[in-house]
């Protein structure tokens, strides 16, 4: 549990993982902490929440531009 402006939330959009900074994309959507020990289980988090299989290949790039360390 946290306070929604502590978390940034995801979306699939044509299969693939999306940040939705401005919170206003259609469809499921998948919460994270911007934090690294968040990161480590959010391929089992994603595929649970969004309920699908999912691929966090680019979630790397979203730490990047987010100055969050990896885990």
């Amino acid at each position: 549990m946290a306070d929604i402006d502590e978390l940034h939330r995801f979306v699939l959009l044509d299969g693939v993982l999306t940040p939705d900074p401005a919170r206003r994309l259609p469809g499921r959507g998948a919460w994270l902490h911007a934090d690294p020990q968040c990161l480590i289980g959010a391929r089992a988090g994603f595929s649970r929440s969004l309920r699908t299989s999912v691929e966090v290949c680019g979630l790397v790039d979203w730490l990047e531009m987010e100055g969050i360390d990896r885990p």
